[in-house]
């Protein structure tokens, strides 16, 4: 990126008398650590000059900033966002080779010191608020109160956005040169391209893998500034600032409202700004980074600097990394293995005593450093020295102690955090061009060891536009919000969404909370619940004028007319295809050869089980349903007319009788249309919101075989099927560019028959096209997996799972390897103590979010589900058996005639 240092030092006033001779010079090697050092006191204060007790107009080290580069009087040093990286459900091997991606980057930076704040920005509730409105194509009064709710509730809980700034020293500054001048001479034009050099050169490095950063400029820029100025304290989002280049006196934005304080030897800084007009005050307390034990990173241990992200109040972090030579290493290490066998020789020597063992093997690390600097080519060889700060803050003393012993026991035993004093000069640290405030406790780490630390890592799932479904629950706390139409819209990736878990897993909870909010955003849906519980959902307030529950079981007789089920494909489907007229041609050829296919299955299902059995029936009944006409008004009693003029009279016969007294039992009717009634084509519901429910259908009993099922039974599978297709119907009706929602429940009972195997892949190949949200419960990943669909998977969501060869299926599904341990997540999801007699509890899933990333699968995080502050919602959504349920709901049914009445 340009810098333009000449239009940044040239904003000055006439009358500036700042010092004007600015040059730039560079030493790669040059030491950046002060040590603290005590002055005199006051007289009778016993205060430290530079601690006063409170203070009005504080003397910082930034003087200037330019885009991403910030300036003092000695130094320059560029700034960059690291992107957020993915760490849970990383394999060994994965892990290990982001760690390595990033210690090769910050490896190239040999001679500079690299400089680390990470911080946080609270969740942008509003923001999120008025985007997911915004994203709403009809958004409802009930709508609204839902994001009252979910605001309110998300501001009652610790949320922030993790944010990870590293700067890089580009070099001093001297004043040999004036480069404000307006005719620059021949040097300081070469200063300033010299910088301009080393700064696209800092670019290229922080913006490679590992790394993945971009310049800090604008609003990044300033929320930096503004979270370490006003340490520990919240800060207003900043206005969209487009350019950063700020003088001084800009900078009086950030330091003029702010005030720190501290006594001398106290345990905290005290740190006074205003938001608004509100004062606000914090008690900051500053932990350094002790002796560090072995870790094991990825193997056993989390990254060491993210550990903090666990704990439920905001951590920053300041830390300044000198990345070392190997040549200035090794001859640290010469020096002490010399001092080494020195002491050595005074135990022997001197005193005729063995020495400690402790010298020895001091003397063989000493060694090893060396051989690595001397035998390391590719920077992983690379030692640092750095200096590593954790701030915490709260709004008294005694609460922000408590928060430091937190965050000491987190890292206990391997790694030890001092509390220090000199606390004001450590707070200070957090502040950019700021100078160490003292050399102890310098921390000599491999190159990989730093790196381990994943300063980036964070548990980011989900888009900043849908609605609220849950939090992670894994390796840090953050909000999940979902929209189920990211990835057919933005991504341009599939809309089939399955959800995967045992008995009890949630699935059904989780879908009909995403029918209730989406619903309640405009959009239309179509529910297949096959046991008739989420249709309480139209029963809501909100739904009861757009919603209809309708059980296919109490319909009229063929309202589940196999013809009328497959849509007809229309012209402004194939607009954008190369030949529409072809394209609609193919389309209606494939149509009514799904209709026939349909009509089979569902036939055949009809006739005993001998008859299904036998090759000569299902080729006659196959001849009669191809003669006859395949149209949406088409009815079966076309297929019975072909059969009465088949060659094979006999044969035929028989099985024209058998699907007659098909067409007069209860349940089969439903296939059979007639000329005056049934189902030709048209909608079963007119309402944007239409809840499918086949209450009363009989069970099959796997265990049994198939002669000794019951005509129920059999009728099951049938029923299953053209159900779903029913849904699918109402779902091609609505406008092809109108998004639209389907949730096929039990989708395993569907996919048990030939024809609802093909509805599944229908629906995964056209969600894009078609802007279709299709989610598809079912208990075992492999009725998803085995339907050959899962390239065509969107996001996913995974239960508990007991069952080892499902756990498999799991890992295939949300794209994790297999073999590695994953498998025995799914089994610790959503627990809860053995005496426990709570239900309802908020139930857990791994999330996939389909959002893209290196391997296209994007983010994948541990979540929980939480509809708590939706009452209505959850007493609904119950399905689990309980005496009290009844009176549960009505007294659901009691608010929502007080909310009528109000």
């Amino acid at each position: 990126m340009q810098l333009n240092l000449r239009s940044l030092l040239g904003r000055r006033k006439p009358d500036d008398d700042e010092d004007d001779d600015v040059a730039i010079t560079y030493d790669p090697v040059e030491e950046h650590v002060e040590t603290a050092r005590p002055t005199k006191p006051a007289k009778g204060r016993g205060r430290y000059p530079d601690t006063p007790k409170m203070i009005s107009a504080m003397k910082w080290a930034l003087s200037r900033v330019a885009n991403n580069v910030t300036f003092s009087d000695k130094r320059m040093v560029a700034w960059y966002l690291l992107d957020p990286q993915r760490w849970s459900f990383r394999t060994v091997a994965d892990g290990e080779a982001l760690i390595e991606a990033h210690a090769s980057q910050i490896a190239e930076l040999v001679g500079r010191t690299v400089y680390c704040r990470i911080t946080t920005r609270p969740y942008p509730v509003q923001t999120w608020a008025q985007a997911a409105w915004q994203n709403s194509p009809s958004p409802s009064e009930g709508f609204e109160a839902i994001l009252v709710r979910d605001q309110q509730q998300l501001a009652s809980r610790m949320q922030s956005d993790k944010l990870v700034y590293f700067g890089v020293d580009l070099g001093s500054r001297s004043s040999a040169v004036d480069l404000t001048a307006r005719v620059l001479p021949d040097i300081a034009r070469r200063e300033l391209a010299a910088v301009q050099h080393r700064l696209d050169e800092v670019d290229e490095i922080m913006a490679g893998a590992g790394v993945d950063a971009i310049p800090a400029v604008g609003n990044d820029m300033a929320w930096l500034l503004a979270r370490s100025f006003a340490l520990g304290c919240p800060a207003p989002n900043q206005d969209t600032i487009e350019e950063t280049h700020w003088s001084k006196e800009d900078l009086h934005e950030f330091t003029g409202s702010t005030f720190w304080s501290a006594e001398p030897l106290a345990q905290s800084v005290r740190i006074d700004t205003t938001m608004g007009e509100q004062p606000i005050t914090r008690c900051v307390v500053v932990l350094t980074v002790g002796r560090m034990g072995e870790l094991h990173i990825p193997e056993v241990d989390e990254p060491w600097i993210a550990k903090t992200d666990k704990l439920p109040f905001p951590v920053e972090w300041s830390f300044r990394v000198d990345v070392r030579s190997p040549d200035e290493t090794s001859k640290e290490m010469n020096k002490l293995s010399d001092r080494v066998l020195a002491q050595r020789d005074h135990y022997l020597e001197d005193h005729g005593k063995q020495p400690p063992r402790q010298l020895a093997r001091q003397s063989e690390r000493a060694s090893a450093v060396e051989d690595e600097q001397r035998s390391g080519f590719d920077g992983l060889a690379t030692r640092t020295r750095g200096w590593y700060r954790i701030a915490v803050a709260a709004p008294t003393q005694e609460e922000a102690l408590a928060r430091a012993k937190v965050v000491q026991k987190v890292y206990k035993p391997a790694i030890k955090i001092e509390r220090e004093l000199d606390q004001f000069r450590l707070a200070r640290e957090f502040v950019p061009m700021e100078p160490l405030a003292n050399s102890g406790h310098t921390r000599h780490l491999p190159i990989l060891k730093l790196a381990a630390g994943v300063p980036a890592a964070t548990a980011e799932v989900g888009d900043k536009r849908g609605v609220l479904i849950g939090y992670t629950s894994g390796f840090a706390e953050r909000p999940v919000t979902w929209d189920p139409w990211y990835g057919p819209e933005v991504v341009e990736g599939s809309g089939l969404v399955p959800i995967v878990g045992g008995l009890g897993a949630g699935k059904s909870f989780f879908a009909g909370g995403i029918v209730y909010k989406t619903g309640a955003q405009g959009v239309p849906w179509t529910v297949l619940d096959p046991s008739g519980r989420l249709g309480s959902l139209a029963e809501l307030p909100e739904f009861r004028v757009v919603a209809t529950a309708i059980n296919l079981l109490e319909s009229e007789p063929g309202a589940l007319n196999p013809y009328a089920l497959v849509p007809e494909p229309q012209e402004a489907w194939f607009r954008d295809e190369p030949d529409p007229e072809q394209a609609l041609a193919l389309a209606k050829s494939a149509a009514k050869a799904q209709r026939r296919d349909l009509v089979t299955d569902t036939l055949r299902w009809c006739l005993p089980a001998e008859d299904q059995d036998d090759k000569a029936a299902m080729s006659i009944l196959r001849d009669a349903v191809a003669r006859a006409e395949a149209l949406p008004y088409s009815t079966a009693h076309g297929v019975l007319m072909a059969l009465q003029h088949h060659d094979d009279g006999e044969l035929a016969a028989r099985i024209q009788r058998r699907l007659r007294e098909a067409s007069e039992r209860e349940i089969s009717r439903l296939f059979f249309a007639s000329p005056s009634g049934g189902n030709h084509g048209d909608a079963l519901s007119s309402r944007r919101m239409t809840f499918f429910s086949l209450k009363g259908l009989a069970q099959i009993d796997e265990n049994k075989p198939k002669g000794e099922w019951s005509y129920d039974e059999l009728m099951s599978r049938p029923v299953m099927s053209l159900a779903a297709w029913s849904a699918l119907r109402s779902v091609y009706r609505a406008d092809f560019h109108e998004r639209k929602g389907m949730f096929l429940d039990e989708v395993h009972e569907i996919t048990a028959v030939s024809t609802g195997r093909t509805l599944v892949q229908k629906v995964a190949t056209d969600t894009r096209k078609h802007d279709i949200a299709a989610l598809v419960s079912t208990q075992n990943a492999a009725n998803v997996i085995g339907q050959n669909i899962n390239n065509f998977v969107g996001a996913a969501f995974v239960g508990k799972t007991t069952d080892e060869e499902a756990q498999e299926h799991n890992c295939r599904l949300l794209g994790l390897p297999t073999g590695v341990g994953y498998e025995a997540e799914f089994s610790k999801l959503s627990r809860r103590s053995r005496r426990s007699e709570t239900t309802g509890a908020p139930r857990e899933f791994i999330f996939r979010d389909g959002m893209g990333g290196e391997d296209g699968k994007g983010g994948v995080e541990k979540i929980r589900v939480d509809y708590s502050n939706h009452e209505r919602l959850t007493a609904a959504l119950n399905t689990t058996a309980d005496p009290t349920k009844r009176r549960a709901l009505e007294l659901v049914d009691q608010g929502s005639a007080e909310e009528g009445a109000a």
